[in-house]
């Protein structure tokens, strides 16, 4: 079983479709999980990759993207996150 610690870290990933005339607008949520732990691929997935958040910055596809990453190494790497912020699973 895997025991995961998840955080919401008040992000939001909104993009516009011009093609299709929306807005499509996705949560962000933070884990931790045990450094060994195993990871599991599900259908929508075919690879993962472990990045440092300056490699993660540097191939992210997607305006807003970057500033996401780099909220969370400020508020979830560099220092402890608020328990305020906690999601109970």
């Amino acid at each position: 079983m895997t025991k995961v610690l998840l955080y919401t870290p008040n992000k939001f990933v909104q993009i516009y479709s011009p093609k299709e005339n929306y807005i499509y607008v996705a949560p962000v949520f933070v884990g931790y999980v045990e450094e060994q732990q195993e990871v599991t691929l599900n259908y929508e997935h075919s690879e993962y990759k472990w990045l440092s958040f300056k490699e993660a910055i540097a191939v992210v596809s997607l305006p807003g993207n970057d500033d996401v990453l780099m909220s969370i190494e400020k508020h979830f790497v560099m220092r402890n996150p608020s328990e305020y912020l906690r999601i109970e699973n």
